[in-house]
């Protein structure tokens, strides 16, 4: 919770790894339910969840981001280089850009600092001009924290320090501070294309980032890999006439691979090693090449800065007198986040093997389970069983119970705290907000309970009488297609089916997220799995159709989750055969026709049809490409 970009960093990576694992469940890849959670199951992962949402700050993030690409911007479109930073200084309300020497006059909103070798932006200025260029650089990609100064937070330049960066100090204390460089760099939001090598320890970080993130064993497979790449990246720099990659970022350069490779070695190097890498290092920052290095000796080859770390925390580099209280990663903390990546690429377990995995909660569908609060939130966002709460706090009251929604097995306060007021708030605030809701909520009609209750481990959880149509969706998506049991009579699975895709009116709170609220809904998953939930009752529906020689209910069963998931190519091939199913041939060149036109306006006329689909096509409809011209 001390270290909210990197926070921020890993809740992104850690909501990309979770869509993958859902599309690859959807693909066959992974042997697990669409409806699973894909949440951690054991407390210590539950914890580290829950200060990840409430420590993280995206807000902070997207300015830094946006500041940053906005400044490369308008130096490329005033055919100005980009200056070299050596690090940047970050409060809630400004960001100061420390430069290697002085520069022009910036351009605005950007103004001169406490100096002119300082570049300083007030975030209110950066939200009055207009937005970035789409195609805007990530100038300064190797910016990572350090820690924090009187609540300033310092990112150093990895990649334009002149020479080694070291970090002495004892063995577990460096590699907290490593762990935390090397996490960053793997997940940061200002960064597009990076490669970061970690060596001799943290192997288990490359799963945070595969594609960005290669562990080595040693520093002698280092080097030999690191001394080509110099070599290569130089001869690129003259081949482009760059003397510089920072150059190469804005300009007619630009199209060419300007990422920067950042090194974060984790075990003391030798004197051979040592002369090494100080001699690579010397000569690395024109290339985008920057190195972190642990240390067990001072006055390393090459050194440019040298930190330490103590054992309270501290962290300082007594050239400059600098002081800071570091931002860490320790052993244990590293391995439950890496834990909730890893756990994340298990096959898990279909209902072959053993029961699926049930929701957090499940609606009690009898007559007896009748809600009496419920909330429609799938195609916009209606109360029934609530009075009007008070116009002025309505929208907040009505958030905070969609965040409760849906995570139904349970809030921490603080993560309420996070999603609501993103800038901070206190906690007498926050409580007093709590009570609020909880006299909104009321009580039970038969029990007098309250619908809002504290659990043992903290977090807030509604009453099972308050029900969403989405946990509806996923108790009948359960029972009938993730986990159907013996004694269901066909007729009743259809009938549930029926029921689950008829709740699916439209998007997820839509029309709610342009007020700018619900901004936390971008670290959920219910994005990714809304649409698979709805085709996958779809496609058993129209199945179960098919089998009963139904063909038109079974092709309006799959228009009406195209509507929810246009992209499912398995929605698409279950079009095709339930036309056919049909016996009408006009149906089936209808669907054809309309296949084809939605699939070029998805990817562009050129791209071919799946091949699976074209050889279904194929099958069910020979001659098709010549009907679809037609068409």
């Amino acid at each position: 919770m001390a270290a909210p970009l990197l926070a921020a960093g890993l809740l992104g990576a850690l909501g990309r790894t979770r869509r993958n694992a859902l599309w690859q469940t959807a693909a066959g890849a992974l042997r697990r339910g669409a409806g699973d959670d894909l949440e951690p199951r054991d407390v210590t992962g539950r914890d580290a969840q829950d200060a990840l949402l409430a420590g993280a700050d995206p807000s902070a993030v997207a300015f830094l981001d946006r500041a940053l690409r906005r400044l490369s911007a308008d130096l490329d479109a005033a055919g100005r280089s980009l200056p070299v930073v050596y690090a940047a200084w970050l409060s809630d309300d400004d960001l100061h850009l420390q430069l290697a020497e002085p520069a022009d006059v910036p351009p605005a909103p950007w103004q001169l600092g406490q100096s002119d070798a300082y570049w300083t932006l007030e975030r209110y200025r950066l939200d009055a001009v207009r937005d970035v260029p789409a195609d805007a650089e990530a100038p300064y990609p190797g910016l990572v924290s350090l820690g924090t100064r009187d609540d300033i937070r310092l990112l150093l330049n990895l990649e334009a320090v002149p020479g080694l960066v070291s970090v002495l100090g004892a063995p577990a204390d460096r590699e907290a501070v490593l762990s935390s460089i090397a996490a960053e760099l793997a997940t940061s939001g200002w960064a597009d294309r990076m490669t970061v090598s970690i060596v001799g320890f943290a192997a288990d970080l490359t799963a945070l980032a595969p594609t960005r993130v290669r562990h080595l064993e040693d520093i002698t497979g280092l080097l030999e890999v690191m001394e080509t790449e110099t070599r290569l990246r130089h001869g690129n720099l003259r081949h482009t006439g760059q003397d510089s990659v920072l150059r190469g970022r804005t300009g007619p350069a630009r199209g060419h691979q300007w990422a920067p490779h950042l090194v974060v070695v984790g075990v003391a190097p030798t004197e051979e090693e040592a002369e090494r890498l100080g001699a690579l290092a010397s000569v690395s920052a024109p290339l985008g090449i920057g190195y972190l290095v642990a240390s067990d000796r001072p006055d390393l080859p090459g050194l440019a800065w040298e930190f330490r770390i103590a054992a309270d925390g501290r962290l300082t580099e007594p050239d400059m007198g600098l002081q800071l209280a570091a931002q860490l990663l320790p052993a244990a903390e590293r391995a439950t986040v890496v834990t909730m990546f890893a756990s994340l690429g298990e096959p898990g377990t279909t209902a072959g093997d053993s029961p699926a995995t049930a929701p957090a909660f499940l609606v009690d569908l009898g007559a007896g389970g009748k809600p009496e609060v419920y909330a429609e939130i799938m195609g916009g966002y209606t109360l029934t069983g609530l009075a009007d709460p008070d116009p002025e706090r309505a929208a907040q009251l009505r958030e905070a119970l969609a965040v409760l929604l849906l995570r139904r097995s349970g809030v921490h306060r603080r993560v309420l705290a996070a999603a609501l007021w993103p800038r901070g708030v206190t906690d007498d605030v926050r409580d007093a907000f709590v009570a609020r809701l909880g006299e909104w909520l009321g009580t039970e009609t038969a029990t007098g309970r309250p619908r809002l209750t504290t659990a043992p481990d903290g977090r807030l959880v509604l009453s099972e009488r308050v029900v969403s149509d989405w946990d509806v969706l996923r108790t009948l998506h359960h029972g009938a297609v993730a986990a159907p049991g013996p004694g269901l009579h066909p007729a009743d699975r259809r009938r549930r089916l029926t029921d689950a895709l008829s709740l699916a009116r439209g998007p997820l709170l839509d029309g709610q997220r342009e007020s700018g609220r619900f901004d936390w809904l971008r670290h959920e998953v219910v994005d990714a799995q809304y649409p698979l939930l709805v085709a996958e009752v779809a496609l058993a529906l129209s199945g179960a159709h098919r089998e009963a020689g139904e063909g038109e209910p079974a092709y309006l069963a799959v228009r009406t989750a195209l509507g929810a998931a246009p992209a499912d190519e398995r929605l698409w091939n279950e079009l095709l055969r339930a036309a056919h199913a049909t016996g009408r041939a006009e149906w089936l060149t209808g669907a054809a026709q309309w296949l084809a036109a939605h699939h070029g306006q998805l990817f562009g006329a050129d791209r071919p049809l799946p091949a699976e689909t074209e050889a279904l096509l194929d099958e069910l409809l020979p001659g098709w490409r010549q009907q679809v011209a037609a068409g």
